[in-house]
């Protein structure tokens, strides 16, 4: 595969490309969603319309209403891989056993984001969110992608209208399950990692610290803060691995 390129503008003069992002990675309840978006000039112009922009910066509904929107006019166009808390453990653990970690995890979901996308349309141009050194995500795309095609990683990479708008359906995938989850548990299950110690310390009560495995990401350093420590959560992450 050719060498990935590096720009430093946050523009380009493609007229068709492949966007993707991630949703999910800084949240410890909930899923990883990894969206990719094709873009050409006719869809441009209607997510320019849309007020397409990077999910991160907009409401939770304005975010449902949006993805809605692009679903509905360009679901042939849209890749969404989405890995539930209790298959994200297992997979996350299976990398680390292999010497990878959470980057090489969320390359192969880009990948297979971007592989599925280029199998249904006639692209050459790929710009992906960088969320590791370019090397990670060019490996898990090396021996499947054409060699003719430009892989660019740039940072705050959702400028761009077809990263936004994949950042867009991946946060709506994330909110989805989270509310999935909060009503399957009966807790709400907050987003964000910083303050979701009360609710996990009371989702354990309600239902076990197996059960744990189910709704959060167990590698977080909070899991020890629920569980009390590091032993706890270090037998909560081998039970989770062995059961699920």
């Amino acid at each position: 595969m050719a060498k990935p390129t590096q720009i430093s503008s946050e523009y380009h003069n493609w007229t068709a490309w492949v966007g993707t992002d991630e949703a999910g990675k800084g949240d410890y309840f909930g899923s990883l969603a990894v969206a990719g978006v094709y873009v050409n000039p006719e869809i441009r112009k209607v997510l320019h319309a849309l007020g397409v922009r990077d999910g991160k910066q907009l409401s939770d509904v304005k975010v449902k209403k949006l993805a809605q929107e692009i679903r509905m006019r360009f679901s042939d166009y849209i890749s969404l891989f989405e890995v539930e808390p209790f298959q994200y453990n297992e997979q996350y653990a299976s990398f680390r056993e292999s010497g990878q970690n959470l980057n090489h995890l969320l390359a192969s979901l880009h990948a297979a984001a971007i592989q599925n996308l280029l199998e249904c349309v006639d692209c050459r141009h790929v710009l992906v969110d960088r969320f590791a050194k370019e090397e990670v995500l060019a490996a898990q795309l090396r021996m499947t992608l054409n060699p003719d095609i430009e892989l660019v990683q740039m940072p705050k990479a959702e400028s761009d209208i077809a990263v936004a708008a994949a950042s867009i359906i991946a946060r709506d995938a994330f909110l989805q399950r989270l509310e999935q989850l909060s009503k399957k548990y009966q807790i709400q299950l907050p987003k964000g990692a910083t303050q979701v110690i009360d609710v996990g310390k009371q989702f354990v009560k309600q239902h076990s610290s197996e059960s744990l495995r189910h709704v959060a990401k167990l590698h977080f350093r909070t899991t020890t803060d629920i569980l009390g420590n590091k032993r706890s959560a270090k037998n909560a992450i081998r039970r989770g691995r062995t059961l699920c």
